[in-house]
């Protein structure tokens, strides 16, 4: 199991206190992390239209997954009432970013050229209007190369109007104006010279706290799960 992404799970689930909009792929592994452990108060807010509070039934493939969250669903709306007036009342907005630049604007269309790109994102869903409405927005980069942070992406998929912190393998980013590494979690000289290319303040950053052994074990065991459940950052975390 690779432990930069166990550490990473557990450092994205310590973030799901209160009520937290989940946004798809890492968000949905952390919240679950953060069930097992039995975080209370944990309530979720998910785009289809519904909140489920404590662990799912089993671990699920996606937000829309309804039979998996089975008994954890406590309240049942539409996606209109969940993007429309009760994401801006939640603690936190947590999305996955696999593209993200300095300002915290999304990018979940394309890499290169929009007619011909080079890699053809999934699209955005809801995740426009989740981050327009977030007071505090958590990004979720899960993946490997720091160079997917970016000055400015090329398409933007989701653009913030509030505060937004960018949750990396390698560290804690406050994205904005002024950006500036917030937490240390593991060295990596690529990540650190891409801070340097964009000129990130990394002068006050604080080291993570690592994770403790239950931590550890409940996200080495949704990441085992995952795989098996058809998630491929699962499968790669088991390779790595």
């Amino acid at each position: 199991m690779n432990e930069d992404v166990v550490a990473f799970l557990v450092r994205a689930a310590r973030e799901f206190r209160g009520w937290v909009f989940t946004g798809f792929h890492w968000p949905v592994l952390a919240g679950e992390v953060a069930a097992r452990l039995g975080v209370t108060p944990l309530r979720q807010l998910f785009e289809a239209g519904f909140a489920t509070e404590g662990p799912a039934d089993t671990l699920p493939t996606s937000t829309t997954d309804f039979a998996a969250f089975g008994s954890a669903i406590t309240w049942r709306g539409t996606t209109g009432d969940v993007l429309g007036s009760l994401v801006s009342r939640v603690g936190l907005v947590c999305l996955d970013a696999a593209n993200v630049d300095l300002h915290g604007r999304v990018n979940s269309t394309a890499i290169g050229e929009y007619a011909r790109p080079r890699v053809r994102l999934p699209g955005g869903g809801g995740a426009a209007d989740a981050a327009a409405g977030a007071g505090s927005l958590l990004l979720l980069h899960g993946g490997a190369d720091p160079a997917r942070l970016a000055a400015h992406v090329e398409h933007v998929t989701a653009a913030p109007r509030g505060r937004v912190r960018l949750l990396t393998r390698w560290g804690t980013l406050e994205l904005g104006p002024e950006p500036e590494l917030l937490t240390t979690a593991t060295a990596d000289a690529a990540f650190a010279r891409r801070l340097e290319v964009l000129g990130v303040d990394t002068g006050a950053a604080e080291a993570e706290k690592p994770p403790s052994d239950e931590e550890w074990t409940v996200a080495t065991a949704v990441l085992a799960e995952a795989a098996e459940r058809g998630y491929v950052v699962g499968r790669e975390a088991l390779r790595e």
